[in-house]
């Protein structure tokens, strides 16, 4: 229970009146001191020092009792949480809030008003409270609110001040003359945040003979809002070591790019397997990522390998499976061949039917001399007959060979 200025105003008399007292046993005591025995002298030392010690320690007491209801003068304390950090990622982005607090430690209610201190155009900063009535000993929690655009750089900061003053005091004392104020200092920046993407003009899918070796080229863009060591690799190489396929140059290359820039073309080399006992054809996935965060979405390229099972051609050897080109040659050299076969078969045919002509007019017999001329004629007409046969079986290569 407080002390009234009644009781302080009794305790300072009361301090008064012991000294009174005290004045008038002392000198009383100390003659009966100077003829007392021995023993009653000792006894009276420890009285006397009593005394004394009630007569330095009222002073204190009394004091103590009087600071009681002496109250605490105006005063102003202000106080935030954790500096504030906005998300500006475009997919994600929110206004980020601040709470802070401000409090009247002294005596007597107090009106209390908060300004800021801020310089930022682009991005705003809204109190929700600047003025309040606080009780002594009680305090006032408000939030500040900031907000702007997206895609904000990483390199964004800037630092706030918030100033609390007290205008009144006591409901009726007005401070502004007295200048009673605190003040807080705060800093506000932006988070990082990663966003790539992969590019590839061609996406179609790569057909690969056996041992043969395939250069993939790409490039990947930074649409974070600041520097990112861009990553791109095969997220499925397992896999694809499994199905035969290798990587003789690696399997990922990295790159640092600029907010907003452009890395430069890179490459990726793949090896078809060496052997297949049946068609292959698999997904290769390329993935972009982003080192600056964590939490960003990949950007992937999916392109498709087939590496076909080889085929023996039966008459030729065993080949395996051919190009165009050797078709053509072999086609040819087959055309010719049979070519040369009909021109032989046609020459035979030709021969045999004169050796056949022949045969007959040597034997023709001869049994009068009269009759020499007609079978001679007709022999003739036989040759004219052969030739004319002849002819025709050159037309009808010719025909062949230009059909051909």
């Amino acid at each position: 229970m407080e002390n009234s200025p009644r009781f302080a105003k009794s305790a300072i008399w009361g301090y008064y009146a012991c000294i009174g007292v005290f004045g008038a046993l002392l000198p009383t005591t100390l003659m009966k001191e100077c003829f007392n025995p021995q023993p009653v002298r000792g006894m009276r030392k420890g009285q006397i020092l009593t005394f004394a010690l009630a007569f330095f320690m009222l002073p204190a007491l009394s004091l103590m009792a009087s600071a009681q209801d002496v109250p605490t003068g105006p005063s102003v304390e202000i106080d935030c949480g954790t500096d504030p950090v906005m998300e500006v990622h475009p997919s994600y982005y929110e206004p980020v809030e601040l709470i802070c607090i401000v409090s009247n430690p002294s005596s007597l209610a107090e009106t209390i008003s908060v300004e800021k201190e801020w310089d930022a155009n682009n991005i705003d900063m809204i109190l929700s409270e600047d003025s309040f009535e606080i009780e002594a000993g009680e305090e006032e929690e408000f939030t500040i609110t900031f907000s702007g655009p997206t895609k904000l750089s990483a390199d964004t900061s800037y630092s706030f001040t918030l100033n609390a003053q007290v205008d009144t005091w006591g409901g009726i004392f007005p401070m502004d003359q007295l200048n009673v104020n605190a003040s807080y200092e705060g800093d506000f920046t932006v988070s990082t945040y990663g966003m790539v993407e992969l590019e590839m003009s061609d996406k179609s899918a790569r057909t690969l003979e056996l041992d043969e070796q395939r250069v993939i080229s790409f490039q990947f863009s930074n649409y974070g809002n600041d520097e990112d060591k861009i990553r791109v690799s095969i997220a499925n190489e397992a896999e694809l070591i499994e199905s035969g396929f290798s990587f003789p140059l690696g399997s990922f290359v990295a790159e640092d790019v600029a907010a907003g820039g452009v890395s430069s073309i890179r490459d990726l080399t793949i090896s078809a397997p060496s052997k297949v006992t049946e068609e292959i054809r698999v997904q290769m996935i390329i993935r972009a990522e982003s080192a600056n965060d964590d939490n960003a979405e990949f950007s992937e390229i999916l392109i498709t390998l087939v590496v076909e099972k080889p085929n023996e051609i039966s008459g030729l050897g065993g080949l395996d499976e051919l190009s165009s080109e050797d078709l053509k040659k072999y086609g040819a050299i087959i055309g010719a061949g049979i070519l040369g076969i009909f021109i032989l078969v046609l020459g035979l045919k030709v021969i045999s039917r004169r050796s056949s002509d022949d045969a007959t007019v040597h034997a023709i017999d001869l049994p009068e001399i009269e009759e020499v001329t007609k079978p001679v004629v007709e022999d003739l007409d036989e040759f004219d007959d052969m030739f004319d046969d002849l002819n025709d079986e050159e037309d009808d290569l010719d025909s062949f060979l230009n059909d051909l």
